[in-house]
């Protein structure tokens, strides 16, 4: 059973305390939200999580394996940015298969995954479209395909639905927990 905790997390910039003490558990199929204002280290925590920032101290761990200094490419986790992160250059397709790529999967498996993400997303109808092709909502459903298509053992969103109207925010939502009850 995969499971993410944070022990006793504190980061800084300068001066800033933007984490202290945090000490959070997530088990395996669970969707937690982290809520509060602006600038109260939520994106941080979730960059921790994912190996984009260190913690200055405290652990990081993946089913009780200390991931805390690990880089991330070295961590199985997806991660959809606040502001997708699409590769304008490429098509939807190659945006989901990016990270399969990376992990160099062969092409026949890679095109079968791609295939059935995006069929998981609802998107197989716009493989061949670029980002600036599709509206905010399908942009963020491409963001949340290529994050699931490696099969990370922990997927982190953060603040997935800020961008989008309220119509496409409950719709997306809906899809979120449909795909999260789905895959686990």
């Amino acid at each position: 059973m995969t499971t993410l905790d944070f022990v006793s997390v504190r980061k800084t910039f300068g001066p800033t305390v933007a984490l202290e003490s945090l000490d959070l558990s997530v088990k395996e199929g669970e969707l937690i939200s982290l809520l509060g204002p602006s600038g109260c280290g939520k994106t941080t925590a979730l960059r921790i999580a994912a190996g984009f920032e260190f913690a200055d101290s405290g652990a990081v761990l993946v089913s009780n394996a200390d991931i805390t200094r690990t880089p991330a490419h070295k961590r199985n986790m997806g991660m959809v940015f606040q502001s997708y992160s699409l590769f304008p250059n490429l098509t939807v397709a190659n945006n989901v298969d990016f990270g399969l790529r990376t992990r160099k999967m062969n092409a026949t498996d890679r095109h079968r995954r791609v295939a059935e993400i995006l069929d998981l997303v609802q998107l197989i109808h716009l493989a061949d479209r670029y980002p600036h092709q599709i509206s905010g909502g399908q942009a963020q459903r491409v963001a949340l395909a290529r994050a699931l298509a490696v099969q990370p053992e922990v997927l982190l969103l953060d603040e997935p639905l800020s961008a989008l109207d309220a119509k496409v925010r409950t719709t997306l939502r809906d899809e979120i927990r449909r795909i999260q009850t789905e895959l686990g």
